[in-house]
Order: C-alpha cells, then sequence, then structure tokens
C-alpha cells in the first residue's frame, strides 16, 4: 500500500489534534477506573462518589460556555486554548493524588472539578478547528478525532487496570501503583501533554476572514439558541450524556463491588466500550454526511437502549464482553454526528458556541444523572441503573425521530 505523502500533509493538523485527543482520553478515562477504589478507600456510599461524579459533569458543561465564547473571539489563539486543557487535567489529578478521608469533601470536589472542566475544554476549540479546515467531511473528521477519544477510552482503563494490578517486568520486578501514586503519574504525563500542544499551538487556528466583535458576536449567538434545531441537538446530547456518565459510573463499581474483579479485568472490560468505538466512531460520521445527522442519532440512541438493557441478563463471560463491545459501537460513537448536526444548524461564525452549547448542555442537564443512578443503586443494586439508564436512551430516540420528521 503506497502512502500519500500530499494527504498526510493536508491531513497533518487532524492528525496531529487526535492524537493528542487521544493521549487526553487516555488520562480522562482513567479517573473513571479510579472511582471504585477511591469510593472503597475513602469509604464512600454510592450517593456520595455519585455526587463527586456529578461535579465533574457540571464542571465539564460549564467550562464550554468560556471555551466556545474565546475560540469565536480569538480563532487564532485556539491552541493555547487547547494546550490549557492538558494542564488542567494536570492540575486535577495533583489535587486527587492526596484525596483522604479527611479531606475528600474539599479537595474531592475542587479536584473532580477541575478534572471536568480540563477534559472538556479541549472540544470547542478543537471541534470548531476541524470544522474549518474540513468544511466538506465535517462529520467524517470529528469522528476521526473522536475515534482516537475511543482509542484513548480503550487504552486508558486498560493501563490503568494493568498499573494497579501490577505489571511484571522481568522475573521478580514489577510495577505496582497504589490510586493516589497513579494519580500523580497522570499528572506528569499530562503536563508533558501541554507542553507539546503549547509548542505548536500557533500553527492551530480557526480560517475566518470576518472579524467578530463582542456585539456582532452575541447577535449573532443568540440567533443560534433561537434555532429548535440547535436546541434538540443540544437535549440529545444531554440525553446521551446522562446515559453514559450513570452507567459508566455505576458499571465500574459493580464490577468492584459485586462481581469483584480484579483491577486489570476491570480495565479490560471497561476499554471494550472505547475498543470498538476506534471503527465505528468516524464510520457513523462518514455515513451522516450521505445519508443524513438523525437516522444515524436514531438508530445510535435506539440500539443504545438495547444492549444496556441486555446487560442486564449477562453479568460475566463472553456474552458481557459482546455486548459491552456492541455497546462501544453507539454509545460514544455517535456524539460527532449529534456535534456536527449542532453546527450545521448554527448561524455560521459561531461554530465554537454550538459545541460549547452541545457540551455544555450536555454535562449540566445530565449532571443529576450520576445522583439519581447512585440512589438506586443504593436502594435497588445495578438492576436499577440497567433500567434507568435503558429508558432514557429510549427517549432520546423517541426525541430524534420526532427531529427526523419535523426536520425534514
Amino acid at each position: 500500500m503506497r502512502i500519500n505523502k500530499e494527504d498526510i500533509r493536508k491531513n497533518s493538523l487532524l492528525y496531529f489534534l487526535s492524537f493528542g485527543h487521544g493521549s487526553k482520553h487516555i488520562f480522562s478515562s482513567s479517573v473513571q477506573v479510579l472511582i471504585p477504589f477511591i469510593k472503597e478507600s475513602l469509604s464512600l456510599s454510592g450517593v456520595q462518589i455519585g455526587a463527586l461524579a456529578s461535579t465533574n459533569s457540571i464542571a465539564a458543561g460549564l467550562i464550554n460556555v468560556p471555551a466556545g465564547l474565546l475560540t469565536d473571539l480569538y480563532k487564532k489563539r485556539v491552541g493555547l486554548i487547547i494546550s490549557s486543557s492538558a494542564f488542567m487535567l494536570f492540575l486535577g489529578f495533583i489535587l486527587v493524588s492526596f484525596l483522604s478521608e479527611s479531606n475528600w469533601v474539599v479537595l474531592g470536589f475542587l479536584s473532580f472539578i477541575v478534572l471536568g472542566a480540563g477534559a472538556n475544554l479541549w472540544h470547542p476549540p478543537a471541534f470548531a478547528v476541524l470544522s474549518s479546515k474540513y468544511p466538506g467531511k465535517k462529520a467524517y473528521a470529528l469522528g476521526v478525532h473522536l475515534s482516537a477519544a475511543s482509542a484513548g477510552n480503550a487504552l486508558g482503563p486498560l493501563i490503568t487496570g494493568s498499573l494497579l494490578s501490577g505489571i511484571v517486568i522481568y522475573k521478580s520486578l514489577s510495577i505496582n501503583f497504589e490510586w493516589r501514586e497513579l494519580a500523580f503519574l497522570m499528572a506528569i504525563l499530562c503536563l508533558i501533554l501541554s507542553s507539546i500542544v503549547f509548542l505548536f499551538s500557533a500553527k492551530i487556528s480557526i480560517d475566518s476572514a470576518e472579524k467578530l466583535d463582542f456585539k456582532n458576536y452575541f447577535f449573532k449567538a443568540m440567533q443560534s439558541l433561537k434555532r429548535i434545531e440547535v436546541i434538540t441537538m443540544v437535549s440529545l446530547h444531554a440525553i446521551r450524556a446522562s446515559v453514559h456518565s450513570a452507567f459508566t459510573v455505576y458499571f465500574l463499581i459493580y464490577l468492584k463491588e459485586y462481581l469483584d474483579l480484579t483491577p486489570l479485568s476491570i480495565g479490560f472490560h471497561f476499554s471494550l466500550i472505547g475498543i470498538s468505538g476506534v471503527i465505528f466512531t468516524p464510520l457513523w460520521g462518514h455515513i451522516s454526511d450521505r445519508v443524513g445527522r438523525l437516522p444515524v442519532i436514531t438508530l445510535g440512541m435506539l440500539l443504545t437502549s438495547l444492549f444496556i438493557f441486555l446487560i442486564r441478563f449477562s453479568n460475566s463471560g463472553i456474552t458481557l464482553i459482546i455486548l459491552l463491545l456492541l455497546l462501544g459501537c453507539v454509545l460514544f460513537a455517535i456524539i460527532p454526528v449529534i456535534a456536527a448536526a449542532a453546527m450545521d444548524y448554527t448561524v455560521p461564525g459561531t461554530e465554537g458556541t454550538s459545541v460549547s452549547l452541545l457540551f455544555a448542555g450536555g454535562a449540566i442537564l445530565g449532571s443529576l444523572s450520576p445522583i439519581v443512578a447512585g440512589l438506586l443503586y443504593d436502594l435497588g443494586g445495578f438492576d436499577s441503573v440497567i433500567i434507568l439508564t435503558s429508558l432514557l436512551a429510549l427517549i432520546g430516540s423517541a426525541v430524534s425521530v420526532f427531529a427526523w420528521i419535523k426536520f425534514k
């Protein structure tokens, strides 16, 4: 197979940002694997750990508002915003490494706020850059970008689980991290990623001949906000985010507390969701560029509901592995399709704002789901969480069908 150097050159920015995005998701996905061990070590209840997860989600949502604003107003400086995303993850992991039973209320919420904000600060500038550079294949470019995220979501849990379980290097020589030590290691790696992006930040910008002032910007942003299509995409992403956050948090806790799996096995099972997303994230994006966004979103939500519901009847073995792989084909993979749809409907020049609205709305409106799921988990176990998230995804499918009909 001959390598097309010209194609690599044209897509070098896409590959660079995607590699960075995948690396960032290795770190951010490791937080979720640490949650069951933090819960056990600090003797937290399901509601308490759910409150931390909700705080993380709210912070991830709120950071999108200034991120979208800065992206649209300072199009030539978006590389600095992306670099700041990894730097905030560095600060968050440092705080996690100092968590204890005596300080978890203050330091726990603070660390999860910083981690949530850092993880989502990446999206508005990166999505707007790719939308600008690849207008004819927008969803595909976003799909490649999020495919790298899926790869990170697959590698992160595996790496985290392996390091918590212990890796044998040679004979009796092994590496075995406690969760606080691993958080410190992740902090150092995030600092390295931030530095690399900072060095290349001058090459990361958004092409635009128009110079937006604040008055013109807010006028256009308000126009986007009034569009029912944009509001619908924000709602769909909110439902998807609610399903994602509630299911993944308590699925990991379920693997530890009910199935009593090792850290490596927990990381392996969680990574399965990301593995299939590597292939299907750009695939869904490519299909939606050809057949439309809403048919793909409808199918993705419906399959998400089905696969989560079926997990209720399979608690171990090859059946669970297959269902997790199938769930990974849709749960995270339809994000670029929803994002591309939001940018399709937004007013030109405010693409960063449309992405910020998408992720802000998704995170904030979906932030209650971990707390509600935590209450259900404490009262009725993981089956109750399964029913909640499956119903939410089914509602998302119904909303998507309604939009499909209305927006024709």
